[in-house]
């Protein structure tokens, strides 16, 4: 493992191939729009690819979705525009991705199975989760409707076909 600053990352071929990390001012609307522009793929893989954007994991993209009301099927190129300019659905996206990891941040993240921190402690964001392993549980935002879960590219995907479109 190396230790590397960011003004050198551009040396280490093995990280000019990762995305911006969600927080960095580098993941915004323009650059997400690039991005998912001529993506066929659905929206759950592309936010996982970290060429895309680094670091975010299957329990915050499914949170994330749900709380921007977006499905993860929809194909990723399907939030842009004709003219290629952001809309209002990845300005959201962003912007519920960042709330999500603030918040598991300050919660100290998820633990699930032998999860723990290095004090023994554990996060207790699991506790939050609007959708996540919430599988035939009524859908957080009263809508009536139970979250559903599929499998995408070998992975759980949870979500609400009503509220999320």
């Amino acid at each position: 493992m190396d230790l590397v600053k960011t003004s050198l990352r551009d040396q280490y071929p093995s990280l000019i191939k990762i995305g911006p990390e969600p927080t960095d001012s580098a993941f915004n609307a323009t650059y997400l729009t690039h991005q998912f522009y001529k993506r066929n793929s659905n929206l759950k893989n592309a936010l996982l690819n970290q060429k895309i954007v680094a670091g975010l994991g299957n329990i915050y993209v499914c949170e994330a979705l749900w709380r921007a009301r977006i499905s993860p099927v929809r194909t990723a190129k399907s939030l842009v525009q004709d003219n290629k300019t952001p809309n209002e659905k990845i300005s959201r996206l962003i912007q519920e991705i960042q709330k999500v990891l603030t918040d598991a941040i300050n919660a100290g993240g998820s633990s699930l199975r032998d999860y723990v921190h290095t004090d023994g402690s554990i996060g207790s964001f699991q506790n939050s989760f609007a959708v996540y392993g919430k599988t035939g549980k009524s859908c957080p935002s009263n809508c009536g409707q139970m979250i559903r879960r599929i499998v995408q590219s070998g992975r759980s995907t949870f979500y609400c076909t009503y509220c999320q479109e």
